[in-house]
């Protein structure tokens, strides 16, 4: 779940580009043939999962003391959602329709390639990312993978989220059950299994299975960095590891880019969205020094963030990206501003911050 902002002018000119970029909340028509059917049903199924099957929808605000507010998103508000940048009322998943397009694409290529192994996501909140797995699978004849589904089922654990208390957000916790019957209610609750428990006490016993999507959502450095540990080894050359909120927050980029250096992982990271990253897994090579490895991971996530396809030239600022950090500037200061006025400093969603913050920095999404 992408439960931050980006809190600095490169992420927030990523956060923008997501929005400008998030596709139409539409489905492939149906048609006589199988698989013209099958896109059909996985695209209504996605639109159903981010709850952008009507004309509005509600997204939620997240106060410091673990209140939640609401309010109705419609017309060209909907694309906060098919981004995947705030939390849904109804909704079973926070991904966004590019994160759930890219992740049916990798269940598609590790089936037609045969990878081995089954598919695991870990911080899977209401399950929506979780049941497209199960239902791409199932479509496509993969009823001999299991789906796993880790997750603590009861929100964060307290003092794991890097100056925020992620634990006070009793809407981040979905019981087990719930989850259970949102699979059995769209057909999908056979070839499961629930991993119920904090990632430190679950996922060090499942080093020992094969994987062929690793899907990671833990958000913090701690949940990211142990889920690494101990699902990484398990993953099938061909496999794919996804990391949902690379972007969105330091601590869980800082995660994946120690485990790539501590481990001589040289694949490119590739950009799904303006949060989500992934990697498919190449033949083991030999170790490279530390410095090569340092060397060749820079120029990797270099070239997947910025642009530069070498990461051979210093990076230049753009005039749009000057502009787009003066105004997030102008924006600490209105909330510098607020913290005065009401006493406390709100840490706002994307979708509240959006709401507050009026013409001056709101997105051109038209």
């Amino acid at each position: 779940m992408s439960t931050g902002l980006p809190r600095d002018a490169a992420r927030l000119a990523a956060a923008r580009a997501g929005l400008a970029a998030a596709r139409d909340a539409r489905a492939a028509p149906p048609g006589p043939d199988v698989e013209t059917l099958r896109t059909a049903y996985l695209d209504v199924l996605k639109l159903c999962l981010c709850d952008l099957g009507g004309t509005s929808t509600v997204s939620v605000g997240a106060m410091p003391d673990g209140t939640v507010s609401s309010r109705e998103l419609a017309g060209y508000e909907l694309q906060l959602r098919a981004a995947g940048m705030d939390w849904p009322l109804q909704g079973l998943t926070m991904t966004g329709l590019a994160r759930l397009d890219d992740l049916q694409a990798c269940v598609e290529s590790v089936v037609e390639d045969g990878v081995e192994g089954d598919l695991i996501e870990a911080g899977a909140w209401r399950g929506g990312a979780s049941i497209l797995m199960r239902a791409t699978l199932d479509s496509a004849g993969q009823t001999d993978r299991t789906v796993w589904v880790a997750d603590s089922f009861r929100g964060f654990p307290a003092g794991d989220g890097g100056g925020v208390d992620w634990s006070a957000f009793d809407f981040l916790a979905v019981p087990v059950d719930e989850v259970r019957d949102n699979f059995a209610r769209f057909g999908c609750e056979h070839g499961v299994r629930f991993i119920p428990g904090f990632f430190e006490e679950t996922l060090p016993g499942l080093s020992p299975e094969r994987w062929a999507v690793v899907r990671l959502d833990g958000d913090t450095y701690d949940a990211t960095k142990v889920a690494l540990r101990s699902l990484y080894s398990g993953l099938s050359v061909g496999g794919y590891l996804i990391v949902d909120d690379y972007g969105a927050f330091d601590e869980c980029r800082r995660a994946v880019d120690e485990f790539r250096r501590e481990n001589a992982i040289a694949e490119p990271l590739e950009a799904v969205d303006w949060t989500c990253v992934r990697w498919r897994r190449g033949a083991d090579a030999s170790p490279a020094s530390e410095t090569e490895t340092e060397a060749e991971t820079a120029t990797a996530e270099q070239a997947a963030f910025t642009g530069d396809p070498d990461g051979s030239r210093p990076r230049v600022p753009t005039a749009r990206e000057l502009e787009l950090g003066r105004e997030l500037a102008e924006a600490r200061e209105l909330l510098a501003a607020a913290h005065v006025r009401r006493g406390a400093l709100r840490r706002l969603t994307l979708g509240a911050l959006l709401d507050r913050m009026g013409d001056r920095i709101r997105w051109r999404a038209r």
